[in-house]
């Protein structure tokens, strides 16, 4: 990935952060202030859009990039809807100073972005390379880790 790749996720991240805080916000305002509803509302819309305009920039300084952001969206899309009908006793997700790995027993680990366990001990992961995976218990040689 390119700095200037880079240097745009960055600004999309924190542009994110601000748009979940503005929602807070507008969920706090009280109904019958409908002016500043309305500006925090076109504050988010603005951002959003700033959003989407700094995407278009990574599409044009790094197409192989922008591809791959778009690829991954996709399978988060699929493992929201996914756990949105599974239920996942356990989810871990790829930390910085933290691996995030499937330990299989016919197989080498799997490194990987999140990794989540199912009631029957099914696991589905989401591989560094944006791919979703399924593995019955029988191949998985780990146990989730125990609720907190």
């Amino acid at each position: 990935m390119t700095a200037t790749a880079q240097d745009l996720l960055k600004k999309i991240n924190y542009i994110e952060a601000d748009v979940e805080i503005h929602k807070q916000i507008l969920f706090s305002i009280p109904s019958a202030d409908k002016a500043a509803i309305e500006d925090t509302i076109r504050l988010i819309a603005a951002k959003k859009k700033e959003i989407e305009d700094l995407r278009e920039e990574i599409r044009a300084v790094d197409p192989e990039e922008y591809q791959r952001i778009v690829e991954l969206e996709d399978v988060i899309r699929e493992f929201k809807a996914l756990a949105a009908t599974r239920n996942f006793t356990s989810i871990v997700g790829k930390n910085v100073d933290e691996p995030c790995a499937l330990r299989l027993k016919e197989a080498p680990p799997l490194p990987c972005l999140v990794k989540a366990c199912d009631s029957g001990g099914a696991w589905t992961v989401i591989t560094l390379d944006g791919q979703l995976r399924h593995f019955d218990a029988a191949a998985v040689d780990e146990q989730p880790p125990a609720a907190a």
